[in-house]
Protein backbone atom coordinates (compact mmCIF):
# COMPACT_ATOMS: atom_id res chain seq x y z
CA UNK A 1 0.00 0.00 0.00
CA UNK A 2 1.29 3.55 -0.92
CA UNK A 3 1.74 5.60 2.15
CA UNK A 4 -0.93 8.46 3.02
CA UNK A 5 0.71 11.71 1.42
CA UNK A 6 1.57 14.37 4.22
CA UNK A 7 -0.78 17.47 3.60
CA UNK A 8 1.12 19.75 6.39
CA UNK A 9 4.28 20.35 4.30
CA UNK A 10 1.25 21.17 1.13
CA UNK A 11 -0.14 23.39 3.92
CA UNK A 12 3.20 25.10 4.79
CA UNK A 13 3.95 25.86 0.85
CA UNK A 14 0.44 27.25 0.66
CA UNK A 15 1.65 29.66 3.56
CA UNK A 16 4.59 30.57 1.94
CA UNK A 17 2.95 31.54 -1.23
CA UNK A 18 0.21 33.26 0.73
CA UNK A 19 2.98 35.32 2.55
CA UNK A 20 4.77 36.58 -0.74
CA UNK A 21 1.71 38.33 -2.13
CA UNK A 22 0.70 39.72 1.50
CA UNK A 23 2.42 42.84 1.22
CA UNK A 24 1.23 43.66 -2.39
CA UNK A 25 -2.63 42.77 -1.36
CA UNK A 26 -2.00 45.39 1.60
CA UNK A 27 -0.21 48.29 -0.25
CA UNK A 28 -3.00 48.05 -3.42
CA UNK A 29 -6.25 47.29 -1.26
CA UNK A 30 -6.67 50.39 1.06
CA UNK A 31 -6.44 53.08 -1.41
CA UNK A 32 -8.89 55.90 -1.42
CA UNK A 33 -11.72 56.02 -4.16
CA UNK A 34 -12.01 58.36 -6.59
CA UNK A 35 -14.23 61.01 -4.67
CA UNK A 36 -12.02 61.11 -2.12
CA UNK A 37 -9.06 61.99 -3.94
CA UNK A 38 -7.85 65.63 -4.28
CA UNK A 39 -6.51 67.87 -7.57
CA UNK A 40 -3.25 68.58 -7.74
CA UNK A 41 -3.81 72.68 -6.92
CA UNK A 42 -0.90 73.22 -9.38
CA UNK A 43 -2.34 73.27 -13.07
CA UNK A 44 -1.51 73.94 -16.56
CA UNK A 45 -2.89 76.45 -18.50
CA UNK A 46 -6.12 75.51 -19.50
CA UNK A 47 -7.21 75.23 -23.52
CA UNK A 48 -10.93 75.09 -22.35
CA UNK A 49 -13.19 74.79 -19.51
CA UNK A 50 -12.93 71.12 -18.41
CA UNK A 51 -9.02 71.16 -19.04
CA UNK A 52 -8.24 73.40 -16.15
CA UNK A 53 -8.99 70.71 -13.76
CA UNK A 54 -6.54 68.85 -14.89
CA UNK A 55 -3.10 68.13 -12.68
CA UNK A 56 -0.05 68.99 -14.45
CA UNK A 57 1.22 65.73 -13.44
CA UNK A 58 -1.75 64.59 -15.75
CA UNK A 59 -0.65 66.72 -18.34
CA UNK A 60 2.35 65.90 -18.73
CA UNK A 61 2.84 62.06 -18.36
CA UNK A 62 5.90 59.78 -17.99
CA UNK A 63 5.87 59.28 -21.52
CA UNK A 64 9.00 61.57 -23.23
CA UNK A 65 9.58 61.36 -26.82
CA UNK A 66 12.94 61.23 -27.88
CA UNK A 67 14.89 64.54 -29.71
CA UNK A 68 15.19 64.64 -32.50
CA UNK A 69 12.36 61.94 -34.06
CA UNK A 70 13.78 59.75 -36.10
CA UNK A 71 14.00 60.90 -39.97
CA UNK A 72 11.71 57.50 -41.35
CA UNK A 73 9.50 57.73 -38.21
CA UNK A 74 6.13 59.18 -40.09
CA UNK A 75 3.92 61.74 -38.83
CA UNK A 76 0.55 61.51 -40.40
CA UNK A 77 -1.93 64.05 -40.68
CA UNK A 78 -5.61 63.40 -39.96
CA UNK A 79 -9.12 65.27 -40.62
CA UNK A 80 -11.53 62.94 -38.98
CA UNK A 81 -12.56 59.61 -36.33
CA UNK A 82 -15.10 59.20 -37.87
CA UNK A 83 -15.48 55.79 -39.69
CA UNK A 84 -18.02 56.87 -42.25
CA UNK A 85 -16.49 60.05 -43.02
CA UNK A 86 -12.55 59.04 -43.78
CA UNK A 87 -11.06 59.72 -46.79
CA UNK A 88 -7.93 58.76 -48.56
CA UNK A 89 -5.86 61.89 -46.71
CA UNK A 90 -6.64 60.12 -43.58
CA UNK A 91 -5.03 57.24 -44.30
CA UNK A 92 -1.55 55.98 -42.27
CA UNK A 93 1.41 53.59 -43.34
CA UNK A 94 4.38 52.99 -41.73
CA UNK A 95 7.04 52.30 -44.04
CA UNK A 96 9.22 50.94 -41.00
CA UNK A 97 9.33 50.07 -37.97
CA UNK A 98 7.86 52.70 -35.09
CA UNK A 99 7.91 53.00 -31.68
CA UNK A 100 5.69 55.79 -31.82
CA UNK A 101 4.21 58.56 -34.21
CA UNK A 102 2.84 62.25 -33.77
CA UNK A 103 -0.49 62.63 -35.39
CA UNK A 104 -1.41 65.93 -36.55
CA UNK A 105 -4.59 67.86 -36.74
CA UNK A 106 -5.38 68.48 -40.69
CA UNK A 107 -7.98 71.13 -39.87
CA UNK A 108 -6.00 73.14 -36.96
CA UNK A 109 -5.56 76.17 -37.11
CA UNK A 110 -1.78 76.50 -35.31
CA UNK A 111 1.34 74.70 -36.31
CA UNK A 112 1.69 71.95 -38.69
CA UNK A 113 4.67 69.57 -39.21
CA UNK A 114 6.14 72.22 -41.61
CA UNK A 115 5.77 74.98 -38.87
CA UNK A 116 6.71 74.02 -35.40
CA UNK A 117 5.28 75.44 -32.37
CA UNK A 118 7.20 77.71 -30.18
CA UNK A 119 7.70 77.21 -26.75
CA UNK A 120 4.49 79.43 -26.41
CA UNK A 121 2.15 77.88 -28.06
CA UNK A 122 0.50 73.81 -28.06
CA UNK A 123 0.79 71.66 -31.20
CA UNK A 124 -2.26 70.66 -32.70
CA UNK A 125 -0.47 67.11 -32.56
CA UNK A 126 -0.87 63.91 -30.42
CA UNK A 127 1.50 61.55 -29.46
CA UNK A 128 0.74 57.98 -29.91
CA UNK A 129 2.73 54.85 -28.82
CA UNK A 130 2.01 51.17 -29.43
CA UNK A 131 2.95 50.33 -26.45
CA UNK A 132 4.77 51.20 -23.21
CA UNK A 133 6.57 48.17 -23.33
CA UNK A 134 8.91 49.14 -26.19
CA UNK A 135 6.86 47.34 -28.98
CA UNK A 136 6.56 49.26 -32.25
CA UNK A 137 3.93 49.76 -35.18
CA UNK A 138 5.20 47.21 -37.25
CA UNK A 139 6.77 47.78 -40.90
CA UNK A 140 4.03 48.10 -44.04
CA UNK A 141 1.16 48.60 -41.30
CA UNK A 142 -1.34 50.79 -43.30
CA UNK A 143 -4.98 51.84 -42.43
CA UNK A 144 -7.21 54.33 -40.72
CA UNK A 145 -6.75 55.55 -36.86
CA UNK A 146 -10.59 55.61 -35.85
CA UNK A 147 -13.18 56.43 -32.74
CA UNK A 148 -14.70 53.06 -31.68
CA UNK A 149 -17.73 52.83 -29.30
CA UNK A 150 -18.89 49.35 -27.60
CA UNK A 151 -22.41 47.63 -28.98
CA UNK A 152 -24.95 48.12 -26.68
CA UNK A 153 -25.05 49.87 -23.11
CA UNK A 154 -21.93 51.13 -21.92
CA UNK A 155 -20.70 54.73 -20.01
CA UNK A 156 -20.22 57.23 -22.86
CA UNK A 157 -16.71 57.48 -21.51
CA UNK A 158 -15.75 53.98 -22.64
CA UNK A 159 -15.11 55.09 -26.03
CA UNK A 160 -11.13 54.49 -27.58
CA UNK A 161 -8.91 54.76 -30.76
CA UNK A 162 -8.18 52.17 -32.80
CA UNK A 163 -6.64 51.03 -35.66
CA UNK A 164 -8.06 49.88 -38.52
CA UNK A 165 -5.64 47.68 -41.05
CA UNK A 166 -6.95 48.10 -44.64
CA UNK A 167 -5.29 46.54 -47.80
CA UNK A 168 -5.19 50.09 -49.18
CA UNK A 169 -5.73 53.92 -49.03
CA UNK A 170 -9.36 53.36 -50.43
CA UNK A 171 -12.06 54.56 -47.12
CA UNK A 172 -14.20 51.93 -48.76
CA UNK A 173 -11.68 49.13 -47.65
CA UNK A 174 -12.39 49.97 -43.90
CA UNK A 175 -15.39 47.60 -43.63
CA UNK A 176 -13.82 44.92 -44.46
CA UNK A 177 -10.95 45.49 -42.66
CA UNK A 178 -9.41 44.18 -39.06
CA UNK A 179 -8.60 46.52 -35.75
CA UNK A 180 -4.54 45.80 -34.78
CA UNK A 181 -3.79 43.70 -32.46
CA UNK A 182 -2.13 44.60 -28.94
CA UNK A 183 -1.03 41.93 -26.21
CA UNK A 184 -2.44 38.97 -26.00
CA UNK A 185 -4.56 39.61 -29.31
CA UNK A 186 -6.39 42.14 -28.12
CA UNK A 187 -7.03 45.33 -30.31
CA UNK A 188 -4.40 47.97 -29.45
CA UNK A 189 -6.30 51.04 -28.32
CA UNK A 190 -6.18 54.36 -26.62
CA UNK A 191 -8.73 55.28 -24.08
CA UNK A 192 -10.62 58.43 -23.97
CA UNK A 193 -9.44 58.59 -20.53
CA UNK A 194 -5.83 58.59 -21.71
CA UNK A 195 -6.82 60.96 -24.72
CA UNK A 196 -8.86 63.51 -22.30
CA UNK A 197 -6.05 63.67 -19.35
CA UNK A 198 -2.71 64.16 -20.55
CA UNK A 199 -2.03 67.08 -22.93
CA UNK A 200 0.07 65.41 -24.97
CA UNK A 201 -3.43 64.06 -26.76
CA UNK A 202 -4.66 67.66 -27.01
CA UNK A 203 -4.90 67.01 -31.16
CA UNK A 204 -7.26 64.02 -30.70
CA UNK A 205 -9.51 65.48 -28.21
CA UNK A 206 -9.85 68.65 -30.72
CA UNK A 207 -11.09 66.68 -33.86
CA UNK A 208 -13.44 64.27 -30.90
CA UNK A 209 -15.00 67.73 -29.99
CA UNK A 210 -15.01 68.37 -33.75
CA UNK A 211 -16.44 65.35 -35.12
CA UNK A 212 -19.28 65.34 -32.63
CA UNK A 213 -17.49 61.58 -31.32
CA UNK A 214 -17.45 63.11 -27.82
CA UNK A 215 -18.91 66.06 -25.85
CA UNK A 216 -17.49 68.33 -23.34
CA UNK A 217 -19.21 67.49 -20.58
CA UNK A 218 -17.99 63.76 -21.28
CA UNK A 219 -14.82 64.79 -22.05
CA UNK A 220 -14.97 66.55 -18.69
CA UNK A 221 -15.62 63.14 -16.72
CA UNK A 222 -13.02 61.73 -18.72
CA UNK A 223 -10.74 63.83 -17.84
CA UNK A 224 -11.50 63.14 -14.33
CA UNK A 225 -11.66 59.51 -14.77
CA UNK A 226 -8.24 59.82 -16.50
CA UNK A 227 -6.18 61.64 -13.98
CA UNK A 228 -7.31 59.52 -11.11
CA UNK A 229 -5.75 56.27 -13.06
CA UNK A 230 -3.10 57.88 -13.88
CA UNK A 231 -2.36 59.02 -9.83
CA UNK A 232 -2.31 54.86 -9.39
CA UNK A 233 0.80 52.55 -10.33
CA UNK A 234 -1.29 49.29 -11.29
CA UNK A 235 -2.35 48.73 -14.84
CA UNK A 236 -4.80 46.13 -14.53
CA UNK A 237 -7.99 45.57 -17.05
CA UNK A 238 -11.15 48.26 -16.84
CA UNK A 239 -14.35 46.77 -17.12
CA UNK A 240 -17.92 48.47 -17.51
CA UNK A 241 -19.88 45.76 -19.42
CA UNK A 242 -20.52 41.84 -19.35
CA UNK A 243 -19.20 40.34 -22.71
CA UNK A 244 -16.09 42.62 -22.47
CA UNK A 245 -12.94 40.88 -23.22
CA UNK A 246 -9.63 40.93 -20.95
CA UNK A 247 -6.63 39.05 -20.87
CA UNK A 248 -6.39 36.27 -17.65
CA UNK A 249 -3.35 34.77 -16.47
CA UNK A 250 -4.48 31.53 -14.36
CA UNK A 251 -0.99 31.57 -13.57
CA UNK A 252 -1.21 34.75 -11.56
CA UNK A 253 -1.50 34.21 -7.31
CA UNK A 254 -3.82 37.63 -7.92
CA UNK A 255 -6.58 38.44 -10.06
CA UNK A 256 -8.01 41.89 -10.19
CA UNK A 257 -9.75 44.41 -12.09
CA UNK A 258 -11.35 48.07 -12.04
CA UNK A 259 -14.47 49.17 -13.35
CA UNK A 260 -16.11 52.59 -14.58
CA UNK A 261 -19.71 53.73 -14.34
CA UNK A 262 -21.31 56.84 -16.41
CA UNK A 263 -19.46 59.02 -13.36
CA UNK A 264 -16.45 57.44 -11.95
CA UNK A 265 -13.94 54.34 -11.50
CA UNK A 266 -14.63 51.97 -8.93
CA UNK A 267 -10.78 50.64 -7.49
CA UNK A 268 -11.70 47.71 -6.37
CA UNK A 269 -9.74 45.13 -3.83
CA UNK A 270 -7.46 42.46 -5.75
CA UNK A 271 -8.41 38.89 -4.90
CA UNK A 272 -6.76 35.45 -4.99
CA UNK A 273 -6.65 33.99 -8.02
CA UNK A 274 -9.90 32.36 -8.93
CA UNK A 275 -8.98 29.08 -10.45
CA UNK A 276 -6.89 28.17 -6.74
CA UNK A 277 -8.50 26.07 -4.18
CA UNK A 278 -8.38 26.17 -0.54
CA UNK A 279 -7.31 22.95 1.37
CA UNK A 280 -7.36 23.37 5.78
CA UNK A 281 -7.40 26.51 5.25
CA UNK A 282 -4.43 27.43 2.84
CA UNK A 283 -4.48 28.68 -0.70
CA UNK A 284 -2.98 25.92 -2.60
CA UNK A 285 -0.90 27.38 -5.85
CA UNK A 286 -3.44 27.48 -8.86
CA UNK A 287 -3.62 24.55 -10.79
CA UNK A 288 -2.80 25.72 -14.22
CA UNK A 289 -0.56 27.46 -16.06
CA UNK A 290 -1.61 29.26 -19.27
CA UNK A 291 -3.52 32.50 -19.89
CA UNK A 292 -6.82 33.27 -21.93
CA UNK A 293 -8.75 35.83 -23.44
CA UNK A 294 -12.01 35.47 -20.52
CA UNK A 295 -15.99 38.12 -20.07
CA UNK A 296 -17.57 38.09 -17.40
CA UNK A 297 -21.28 36.73 -17.71
CA UNK A 298 -24.25 36.25 -15.76
CA UNK A 299 -24.86 32.70 -14.31
CA UNK A 300 -27.38 30.76 -16.31
CA UNK A 301 -27.99 28.41 -13.26
CA UNK A 302 -31.49 28.18 -12.56
CA UNK A 303 -30.78 28.79 -8.64
CA UNK A 304 -29.18 31.98 -9.92
CA UNK A 305 -32.55 33.58 -11.70
CA UNK A 306 -33.43 36.15 -9.69
CA UNK A 307 -29.36 36.76 -7.58
CA UNK A 308 -26.55 38.93 -9.30
CA UNK A 309 -24.22 36.45 -9.72
CA UNK A 310 -21.45 36.77 -11.93
CA UNK A 311 -18.92 33.80 -13.79
CA UNK A 312 -15.81 34.47 -16.03
CA UNK A 313 -16.26 32.72 -19.27
CA UNK A 314 -13.11 31.70 -21.36
CA UNK A 315 -13.52 33.07 -24.59
CA UNK A 316 -10.33 31.73 -26.22
CA UNK A 317 -7.17 30.19 -25.21
CA UNK A 318 -3.62 32.50 -25.43
CA UNK A 319 -0.68 30.87 -24.09
CA UNK A 320 -1.32 26.74 -23.90
CA UNK A 321 -3.32 25.14 -20.57
CA UNK A 322 -0.78 22.68 -18.81
CA UNK A 323 -0.82 21.70 -15.22
CA UNK A 324 1.10 23.58 -12.92
CA UNK A 325 4.45 22.00 -11.45
CA UNK A 326 3.89 23.66 -7.87
CA UNK A 327 -0.04 22.53 -7.64
CA UNK A 328 0.79 18.57 -6.00
CA UNK A 329 -0.04 16.18 -8.70
CA UNK A 330 -2.38 13.56 -6.78
CA UNK A 331 -4.30 16.65 -5.82
CA UNK A 332 -6.15 17.37 -9.79
CA UNK A 333 -8.81 15.10 -8.12
CA UNK A 334 -9.81 18.49 -6.81
CA UNK A 335 -9.44 20.31 -10.32
CA UNK A 336 -10.15 17.99 -12.33
CA UNK A 337 -10.93 20.70 -15.71
CA UNK A 338 -8.89 22.65 -17.27
CA UNK A 339 -10.11 25.70 -18.73
CA UNK A 340 -11.44 25.51 -22.32
CA UNK A 341 -12.76 27.48 -24.81
CA UNK A 342 -16.29 28.44 -24.34
CA UNK A 343 -16.53 27.20 -20.80
CA UNK A 344 -16.35 28.54 -17.11
CA UNK A 345 -13.74 28.70 -15.00
CA UNK A 346 -14.26 26.56 -12.40
CA UNK A 347 -12.46 27.16 -8.84
CA UNK A 348 -12.19 23.05 -7.92
CA UNK A 349 -14.94 20.99 -9.07
CA UNK A 350 -17.14 23.90 -8.87
CA UNK A 351 -17.71 27.12 -11.12
CA UNK A 352 -16.40 29.81 -9.91
CA UNK A 353 -19.39 32.38 -9.02
CA UNK A 354 -19.20 35.98 -7.17
CA UNK A 355 -22.91 36.50 -5.97
CA UNK A 356 -23.35 40.13 -5.17
CA UNK A 357 -25.87 40.04 -2.47
CA UNK A 358 -24.01 37.16 -0.77
CA UNK A 359 -20.41 38.38 -0.26
CA UNK A 360 -18.41 40.54 1.62
CA UNK A 361 -19.10 43.84 0.33
CA UNK A 362 -15.64 44.96 -0.09
CA UNK A 363 -14.62 41.37 -1.94
CA UNK A 364 -17.45 42.89 -4.34
CA UNK A 365 -16.64 46.38 -4.85
CA UNK A 366 -17.53 47.86 -8.39
CA UNK A 367 -18.73 44.50 -9.93
CA UNK A 368 -21.94 45.99 -9.25
CA UNK A 369 -21.28 48.23 -12.48
CA UNK A 370 -21.71 45.45 -14.70
CA UNK A 371 -25.75 45.63 -14.04
CA UNK A 372 -25.80 49.04 -13.24
CA UNK A 373 -24.94 49.97 -17.14
CA UNK A 374 -27.26 47.52 -18.65
CA UNK A 375 -29.49 50.17 -17.84
CA UNK A 376 -27.33 53.15 -19.74
CA UNK A 377 -28.41 53.66 -23.28
CA UNK A 378 -26.76 52.13 -26.24
CA UNK A 379 -23.40 53.93 -27.75
CA UNK A 380 -24.41 52.11 -31.04
CA UNK A 381 -26.69 49.40 -32.55
CA UNK A 382 -24.62 48.28 -35.50
CA UNK A 383 -21.40 47.38 -37.02
CA UNK A 384 -18.82 50.06 -37.40
CA UNK A 385 -18.81 50.86 -40.97
CA UNK A 386 -16.62 52.95 -43.26
CA UNK A 387 -17.58 55.82 -46.45
CA UNK A 388 -19.06 53.28 -48.84
CA UNK A 389 -17.46 52.85 -52.06
CA UNK A 390 -17.12 55.50 -54.67
CA UNK A 391 -18.79 54.24 -58.56
CA UNK A 392 -15.96 55.22 -60.98
CA UNK A 393 -16.86 58.80 -62.85
CA UNK A 394 -15.80 56.91 -66.25
CA UNK A 395 -18.96 53.89 -65.79
CA UNK A 396 -20.93 54.17 -68.50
Amino acid sequence: MQPTRSIRPLATRAALLRRQHTNAIDALSFRPALNQRKSNPKTAKANSGWAKNIPRSAKEGNDRIESPVPANYVQPTIRTLRSEALSPSDHVLFSADQEYCFVWDALATQSSPSDPATEDTKPPLATIRYSTAGTHFPAGLQGFFYYYNYAGPAPRTSGEIRFRKTYSSDPSSFSSGKDLEATHGLPWRLQLLTIAAFDKHRALRDILLRDGLVDEETMKIAAEMGTARAQRKETIPLIHTFRQPFYLDFASPLHWWNFMDSQRLHFSRPMANITSIKLHGERMPPPWLGSAICTFVKSKSPYHQNSRVINVAVLSIVDPVQRNPDFPEDLYELAPTPPRPKSILRRGTRVWALDLDDCDPQRSEGFHVLFENEKLPPLRTGRILGPPKQESSNAL
